[in-house]
């Protein structure tokens, strides 16, 4: 078979599929209209993957929220002798809160690497399309966790500094 014919076939082929992809989208979309005109409603169907990754991101940027709120709060004694308290939870309340959203983003995190486990997979040790996967950007990202969590080992900058930031806010601009 010549490269023409491919090529030709393989256009072809391409330009079915996009026909079916622009009918289909078309015919739900029709679907839609007329059950909204009708004041019907469509449910859709609830997904894993969608509310892996949903649960993912809302935990946490709770948790960022709340990692904040404690990053910036006194330490427990001065807390509790000037009744520190945000949102109406105390030092202690917003400990608790971290703690459970954590779990949660965990558990969430866990579940969503399970169920994009191939994608990861193929992303470190490659494909057809892409032989070399992502191999360089992974090594990367472990690197920046591990240098991280080494620095904040040894006290080192630029771990330090926050470190001494949160110190700062916990003993002294608390106290007065």
């Amino acid at each position: 078979m010549s490269g023409n014919s491919l090529f030709l076939r393989k256009f072809i082929q391409i330009k079915a599929r996009i026909k079916r992809c622009l009918y289909n989208s078309f015919v739900c979309m029709e679907a839609n209209m007329s059950n909204a005109e009708s004041g019907a409603h469509v449910r859709s169907k609830i997904t894993g993957k969608a509310l892996s990754v949903f649960g993912v991101a809302f935990s946490f940027l709770a948790m960022l929220v709340s990692g904040g709120v404690l990053y910036f709060a006194p330490k427990g004694k001065i807390s509790n002798a000037i009744d520190w308290q945000v949102m109406g939870l105390d030092r202690q309340g917003w400990d608790d809160v971290h703690i459970v959203l954590a779990s949660l983003f965990v558990g969430f995190s866990l579940w969503h690497v399970a169920l994009h486990f191939r994608t990861f997979k193929m992303m470190i040790l490659g494909n057809r399309l892409s032989p070399q996967g992502h191999r360089l950007e992974a090594l990367i990202g472990l690197a920046v966790v591990i240098a991280l969590i080494v620095l904040a080992v040894f006290g080192l900058p630029p771990a330090s500094w926050l470190l001494d930031l949160n110190e700062f806010f916990k003993h002294e601009f608390w106290s007065g």
